[in-house]
């Protein structure tokens, strides 16, 4: 929450003063990049709702919750990235290409390029330091948990923040191409090619995004060390022989649900099943914090399936 509010006021400010820039100083670099804060900017508040929604409590038409909210709202937000920042920065760029002129008054964009990179620096740092910290809670290096984390807000935030300072980078590099003549007759052409690039950048932030968000959306499993710690869960327990299947689905970054069907030895009561599930429930929230809902149902080791299942959904 802290790391989308820092990116929301930062990338307002910055907004503002790009478009400032890019009017005073007519650069396809600039208008590229206020559209891309001004993307970036509405993208907070799409990710703000979904941190709102999906604490709610499941209803009768939502059995499993309004976890899914942050996955949904993340994928709009790499939506809005593609369409109105990645797009409109390569149509502008095309269109200095089409009809060259160089930009003007460039001592305005150098400063607001500057100050712009130490704010969308502060936010990037902000949202690293909150990433630090959960990775620390979780026992695992920053580096391991961006990897593994199904928290595609953090990501969202921590990857747009970097490709706002490539894209500043860039801006600058144009207009400082252009400012300086580099390469004779070509002045007015570098301020277009920035905006391409800044574009091209956007667009590939924009599919690495949605292609984890879609993924999430559509019930993606737990991770393999979650898996494992699970299953060893469940097969620790001295009543059982065999987990005969384990399915899981994330419902939201911290919350998994468990679907297990598990062959237990033949001589327990029914009294001692019910008790042995209860049990396991309690293993598998011990070995795993994130499981929300669990799903345990006793099978035969050779029980009939209705239709073929993949072979790495059994032990």
């Amino acid at each position: 929450m802290l790391a989308v509010i820092g990116a929301l006021i930062a990338n307002g400010v910055i907004t503002i003063l790009k478009f400032f820039a890019a009017v005073m100083t007519g650069s396809s670099g600039m208008m590229a990049e206020a559209f891309h804060s001004l993307a970036d900017t509405t993208n907070q508040i799409f990710l703000l709702l979904g941190l709102r929604f999906f604490n709610r409590p499941p209803s009768q038409k939502h059995h499993f919750g309004y976890g899914k909210e942050r996955f949904f709202w993340s994928f709009i937000a790499a939506i809005f990235i593609f369409g109105v920042g990645a797009t409109y920065a390569i149509y502008e760029g095309f269109q200095k290409l089409r009809h060259p002129h160089a930009p003007e008054n460039l001592g305005w964009a150098y400063w607001i390029l500057g100050f712009s990179f130490v704010l969308e620096a502060g936010s990037i740092g902000l949202a690293l330091y909150q990433e630090t910290q959960e990775a620390h809670h979780d026992g695992m290096s920053l580096t391991e948990y961006l990897r593994e984390s199904k928290d595609p807000t953090a990501k969202t935030v921590i990857f747009e923040d970097s490709a706002a300072l490539i894209g500043i980078v860039i801006a600058f590099a144009g207009i400082y191409l252009t400012d300086h003549h580099v390469i004779a007759g070509f002045e007015a052409y570098w301020d277009g090619l920035a905006s391409i690039v800044i574009g091209v950048v956007l667009a590939i932030v924009a599919f690495v995004l949605a292609r984890t968000s879609r993924g999430l959306l559509l019930g993606e499993a737990a991770t393999p060390k979650s898996l494992r710690a699970i299953r060893e869960a469940i097969k620790g327990h001295p009543n059982v022989n065999k987990v005969v299947e384990l399915l899981t689905m994330h419902l939201a970054p911290k919350q998994i649900l468990v679907n297990a069907h598990v062959n237990m030895k033949d001589e327990l009561t029914n009294t001692e099943i019910i008790e042995t599930i209860a049990e396991i429930e309690e293993r598998i929230k011990a070995a795993e914090p994130k499981v929300d809902m669990i799903f345990l149902e006793t099978a035969g080791i050779g029980r009939p399936k209705p239709q073929k299942r993949d072979p790495r959904h059994t032990d």
